[in-house]
């Protein structure tokens, strides 16, 4: 596998850009802000939020996704639609030429097929840089996830029982979806 040094740090769609950012005030700020903006709705299926309170959280969250394009352990990427931050989607837990993505949206995005358009994006450069499966890993009950899943062509392969945490549901069973190049 080459370097994760050598993934696109921009990924354009019709409709998004999808982009890592770098550690900065202005940067931690602004995703701070979509934070506190969603957190009641965010925290529902992401427990990592509660650690993201205050800029300086934040910019060391920013820093530790940034080392892992190092280590080659992932790729963060925002997710603006019209210059405005919306989500974020990664990919992290590389092994065997696989990888797992992780996403969400603010509310107000979620309904329009932006974080379909951004997995299909990057799917489509992971599969070209050279990875031969993706695997999503969602919470049981998370039926918004499941269903971009399902639009995204992803299989359901397994269910492992009480291997996750949400705070709406406490402990649930993780559901493995997977994809591989066409």
């Amino acid at each position: 596998m080459k370097p994760l040094s050598q993934f696109p740090q921009t990924i354009e769609t019709p409709r998004l850009v999808l982009r890592v950012v770098s550690p900065t005030q202005v940067n931690a700020e602004a995703i701070l802000d979509i934070i506190e903006q969603n957190r009641d709705y965010l925290e529902i299926w992401q427990g990592h939020f509660a650690e993201l309170k205050t800029v300086d959280n934040v910019k060391a969250y920013l820093t530790k996704r940034a080392n892992q394009i190092k280590t080659n352990e992932g790729v963060c990427f925002y997710i603006y639609h019209n210059d405005e931050l919306i989500g974020r989607i990664r990919f992290f837990h590389i092994r065997d030429n696989g990888c797992e993505i992780g996403y969400w949206l603010a509310q107000s995005a979620t309904g329009h097929g932006f974080m379909s358009e951004a997995l299909t994006a990057l799917e489509s450069e992971l599969f070209a840089f050279g990875f031969d499966k993706i695997t999503l890993d969602i919470d049981d009950g998370n039926v918004m996830s499941e269903n971009v899943a399902k639009r995204n062509g992803y299989k359901l392969v397994k269910r492992l029982p009480t291997e996750s945490y949400a705070k709406c549901v406490g402990k649930c069973d993780s559901l493995i979806y997977e994809k591989y190049p066409q």
